[in-house]
């Protein structure tokens, strides 16, 4: 199948991840508009980018079809692709809203854009979806270490050998239970069920899009089960991704032979309990395998290991840590999580995508989460104060003010449709165990299941 070349892509959030892959996709011959910020939109216009990668080797003075500051400026064509490589931030903007000109204005009236949603975390699509049932959503899933610098008069992007996507037409969360049916309505919110012809639609535009990444040199997976890869990168999110954040590290310190054996057996501890919660959503040991945490962890050791890390008495991954130490790999070595930038530059970060909704999950189905719980604590705090910095306009304030009082206090919420609704307002404290959990929000709705001890040797 051939890829659409001469398309007006859309690529809103040009920060590294979308000017690596705005650059991929002009390289298959896609036209694509991207809308930066307006502080970079001179320096990306009168220098261009550089990205300099190990992988591709140095571009210097890059830049995309068009460029533009703002979405009223992009808004003057239709696009077959609208790239969604922001941050989700559910609990400052939803992505609808950011999304909405480009789907209702005058220029995609016929046809709808496919929506490509390049971003981290569970349950993103989920939303969106409900708001535009009839627009189909790719989503996709990026292993890649990339980092945006903004030097004086020059904007510079740097990224190691790390580069794949899985991507995959999104049609639901629902999962097959124990009984062989789907228990709540995350299951097919576009309907596909019920119009095959359009999900034969969506998966054409799905392989497309694919064959235009390759032409552009990208690494590229089609899944037929898109939600399982989401639930395999959120291993790396939750656990080290966070880590790295609390500690104010880079990956490569936090892998670092003096402190390998105390973080390596936290990482893992913490990616069980997010296995855990994606087993309780009916993903088995043939989607989401037991074995991808050492896996995961066997990759990012290979990686972003300092130097080689014999013998640490970690058994499930101490053989494995490349021996070939490459001194060139200065864009791996100093790699931050974008998690972590967003902290230290006082933005708001992916908190609710990458840790609260896992927590909303867990607390669905009963599933305990000690560690995920002490990491989304941890961060809410700062999260809060960037949140308050960055709600100048009032609908933000709205939104974050709604969005706040459907949050339980101590993670996540206590039913399937947390990021659907508002909390009752008969409370959230309705019922509470001896060590001051909330069992209920709701006189009428106890959680289902038992808590699982996750405390593993």
């Amino acid at each position: 199948m051939s890829q659409p070349n001469g398309q007006e892509v859309l690529c809103i959030g040009f920060g590294a991840l979308g000017v690596m892959y705005s650059w991929i996709l002009e390289k298959s011959g896609l036209k694509v508009t991207a809308i930066t910020r307006p502080h970079m939109l001179d320096t990306m216009q009168s220098q261009g980018i550089t990205i300099e990668s190990e992988k591709f080797g140095t571009i210097k003075n890059w830049k995309p079809h068009r460029l533009v500051g703002d979405a009223a400026h992009a808004n003057d064509r239709s696009y077959a692709y609208i790239v969604c490589s922001f941050k989700a931030l559910p609990d400052l903007v939803p992505t609808a809203s950011l999304v909405a000109p480009f789907i209702e204005g005058e220029h995609a009236q016929g046809k709808p854009p496919t929506i490509v949603l390049l971003q981290n975390g569970i349950g993103i699509e989920h939303p969106l979806q409900l708001t535009y049932p009839h627009v189909p959503i790719i989503s996709v899933v990026a292993w890649i270490g990339a980092n945006l610098l903004r030097e004086r008069d020059a904007i510079r992007i740097t990224h190691g050998k790390l580069e794949r996507l899985v991507i995959g037409l999104y049609t639901g969360e629902g999962r097959s239970t124990t009984r062989g049916v789907a228990e709540d309505d995350f299951a097919d919110p576009a309907g596909y069920i019920d119009d095959p012809d359009r999900k034969r639609a969506g998966l054409t535009s799905t392989d497309q899009f694919a064959n235009a990444l390759r032409a552009g040199g990208g690494t590229v997976e089609v899944a037929a089960e898109i939600q399982a890869a989401r639930w395999l990168k959120a291993l790396w999110n939750s656990a080290l991704s966070s880590l790295c954040t609390l500690s104010r590290s880079t990956v490569s310190a936090l892998l670092a032979p003096e402190v390998l054996p105390f973080t390596l057996p936290v990482t893992r501890r913490t990616m069980l309990e997010v296995l855990y919660v994606a087993r309780a959503w009916g993903y088995s040991e043939e989607a989401v395998p037991m074995k991808a945490i050492d896996d995961t962890l066997r990759m990012t050791i290979q990686l972003y290991a300092p130097q080689p890390t014999k013998n640490l008495g970690t058994a499930p991954t101490s053989d494995v840590v490349n021996e070939k130490a490459d001194s060139s790999r200065r864009a791996t070595q100093n790699f931050k999580p974008s998690m972590l930038l967003d902290i230290e530059y006082g933005r708001p970060c992916e908190l609710e995508p990458i840790i609260g909704s896992i927590l909303d999950r867990a607390r669905a189905r009963g599933v305990a989460t000690p560690r995920l719980d002490l990491v989304y604590a941890t961060l809410k705090v700062q999260q809060d104060s960037a949140l308050k910095s960055s709600s100048q306009r009032q609908e933000n304030q709205e939104h974050i003010n709604r969005w706040t009082h459907r949050k339980p206090p101590i993670a996540g919420a206590v039913d399937t449709h947390a990021w659907d609704r508002p909390a009752p307002k008969l409370g959230r404290f309705n019922s509470m165990d001896a060590g001051g959990d909330i069992l209920s929000a709701r006189p009428d709705k106890k959680l289902r299941g038992k808590p699982v001890d996750l405390d593993l040797a």
